[in-house]
C-alpha cells in the first residue's frame, strides 16, 4: 500500500470511504484506510495495488483502464473483507461512500478537590509574583520618565 498522505491523528474532517480521487490516482477507502489504489503506470496503462488484509497479502497487477481496475479491486477486496456476504452485497458495503464521522472526544474528568486547591494556590502565587514584579518596576519607570535626557528630548522636538 502507498504511504498515507499526511498525519491521520486528531481528525476534524470526516474519514473518507468508497472511491476517492487524489490527483491522478484513485483510492478505495474502507474502515478508515486505503485498501486499493489505481495509478497510471510508467509503461502505459494502469497499475492496481491491492492491500485488503495483511501486509503479505498484497497484490499488484497491471490493468487496462481505471474502470477495469476499480471493478477488479471492488470484487477482490469485498471477497476478503466480507467473506460472509454474497459478493454483490459485499461490493455495495465496500463502496458505500458515506463519510465516517470522527468519534467525539471523551469528556474530561472533573478536577479533584486536590487539583482545584492546587490551581487556586498557583493562581494566588502568580498574582503575588506579578505584583512584586510590577512594584519593582515602578521606580524604574518613574525615574526614566523624569530623566534629564527625556526632558531635553522633549524640548528639542
Amino acid at each position: 500500500m502507498l504511504p498515507s498522505l499526511g498525519y491521520q491523528g486528531f481528525r476534524t474532517a470526516p474519514i473518507p470511504s468508497g472511491w476517492v480521487q487524489m490527483s491522478e490516482r484513485w483510492a478505495l477507502w474502507w474502515n478508515g484506510r486505503e485498501v486499493a489504489t489505481v495509478t497510471a503506470a510508467r509503461e502505459g496503462g494502469y497499475r492496481l495495488h491491492l492491500d485488503a488484509l495483511k501486509m503479505w497479502q498484497t497484490k499488484s497487477v497491471p490493468v487496462a483502464s481505471i474502470r477495469q481496475g476499480k471493478r477488479f479491486a471492488e470484487r477482490w477486496c469485498a471477497a476478503r473483507l466480507f467473506p460472509d456476504l454474497p459478493l454483490r452485497e459485499a461490493v455495495v458495503c465496500l463502496t458505500d461512500n458515506t463519510p465516517i464521522k470522527p468519534a467525539q472526544p471523551l469528556p474530561g474528568l472533573p478536577p479533584t478537590r486536590e487539583q482545584q486547591l492546587q490551581a487556586q494556590r498557583l493562581d494566588e502565587a502568580a498574582a503575588a509574583a506579578s505584583a512584586r514584579v510590577m512594584a519593582a518596576l515602578a521606580p524604574i519607570r518613574s525615574s526614566a520618565e523624569n530623566s534629564p535626557e527625556r526632558r531635553i528630548q522633549g524640548r528639542a522636538g
